[in-house]
């Protein structure tokens, strides 16, 4: 049996079998070939630091990303579990497979620039976001960053913060104002000329840096504003987000279910061993009920990655919706799943422990979580 059966054979084999029809065998046996292949690139990555052996592995398994081609319901909902497979093992790993934030760029980007980057993209490289300014990340239309006009091209000025992976992205996706005052998202490479980077230490989520982004008349090609037909930068930032956050959630989903298998296979030694007489019952109430919330939860997260890439109306707001519940969800399983291992959940080297922080970040991050649920209660009053 793989190592990593309780992946896929104690979380997404069931629900497949029950409630996951236009999921075929052929793409669960995707899943099982992405999880060895992660297994042994985990295992090979080599030493340095650790955004460097993550990127070591995103460059191995990017070519090894789930098949693309297929009806696009299929294609959100594998490569949602395909998240939740790399969360089992680190939430780190959420960069592993897939474009990422560089799916903007492969939407919206000049035929030229998209295939430029879908070649780096496939080869490993990293694409960050930066649209947080510091009055905060939900209100897109405050933003002050600023482009202007240039010969051949534009221009661009301001500072970004809480930037993640601000040391390793090769290009950010900018989203700035133009003179018309109109939001605007730019490709702008990470090395280039006016582009400082100042890294900042975060309390989880610190596998990857993360910081502020400064930006210093910035030259960029004329080639660099990403576009939608009959839209702007706004809406490509929510397009883009309403496929993004059912991943997140999935992903955090996923570090959640690692965290149960964990707990459990301890649970299991120490009785097997002796060590334990017997397990609690409150532990075995916790142990089934994490194990319901954290299914429920990403049977959620995959219809909303199916309802964003079958272009329901429904998309934005599931998104936002899930990807609160599924990272609230997984933290508070974390957090009734780590006591039941004792002392050694909370060592400072303990994956338990790295969890329960970064799963912590992970609720302010790519949209803060009670303000996603206060959006999506407001968007539901004024429809009704």
């Amino acid at each position: 049996m793989s190592p990593l059966a309780p992946v896929l054979d104690g979380w997404i084999v069931p629900l497949r079998e029950a409630a996951w029809p236009f999921l075929p065998e052929g793409r669960v046996g995707e899943l099982r070939r992405l999880e060895t292949a992660l297994s042994e690139a985990l295992d090979t990555a080599g030493q340095g630091s650790v955004s460097e052996r993550l990127l070591a592995v995103r460059r191995v398994m990017a070519p090894l990303a789930p098949s693309q081609d297929g009806e696009p319901g299929t294609v959100a909902a594998v490569g949602a579990l395909a998240g939740f497979v790399c969360g089992w093992y680190d939430l780190d790993l959420r960069d592993t497979v897939g474009p990422g934030h560089g799916r903007m760029i492969l939407r919206h980007a000049t035929p030229s620039l998209r295939e430029t980057w879908t070649r780096r993209l496939d080869a490993g490289d990293l694409v960050g976001i930066a649209a947080t300014e510091r009055h905060g990340g939900s209100r897109l239309t405050e933003i002050t960053a600023r482009l202007a006009r240039d010969v051949d091209g534009w221009r661009l000025w301001g500072e970004k913060c809480w930037v993640s992976r601000l040391t390793e992205a090769h290009a950010f996706v900018v989203f700035a104002k133009d003179p018309a005052d109109r939001i605007q998202a730019v490709v702008v490479p990470a090395d280039a000329p006016g582009v400082a980077r100042y890294p900042e230490t975060p309390s989880g989520l610190a596998g990857w840096g993360w910081g502020t982004l400064q930006l210093h008349d910035v030259r960029l090609s004329g080639e660099a504003m990403l576009t939608t037909p009959g839209g702007d930068g706004e809406r490509i930032f929510r397009e883009h987000f309403a496929a993004f956050r059912p991943q997140v959630a999935a992903i955090a989903l996923g570090t959640a279910a690692g965290v149960h298998s964990r707990v459990l296979s301890t649970l299991q030694a120490r009785t097997s061993t002796g060590l334990l007489p017997r397990v609690r019952d409150t532990a075995l109430v916790t142990l089934g009920r994490t194990q319901a919330d954290i299914h429920t939860a990403l049977l959620g997260a995959v219809t909303a990655a199916r309802l964003t890439a079958q272009g329901s109306r429904q998309a934005d707001v599931w998104a936002r919706a899930t990807k609160a519940h599924g990272v609230e969800t997984a933290h508070r399983a974390v957090q009734e799943l780590a006591p039941l291992v004792g002392a050694s959940g909370f060592r400072a080297d303990s994956p338990i422990g790295k969890a329960r922080a970064d799963l912590g970040g992970l609720l302010y991050a790519d949209g803060i979580h009670d303000a996603l649920l206060r959006s999506v209660g407001r968007t539901l009053i004024s429809t009704r």
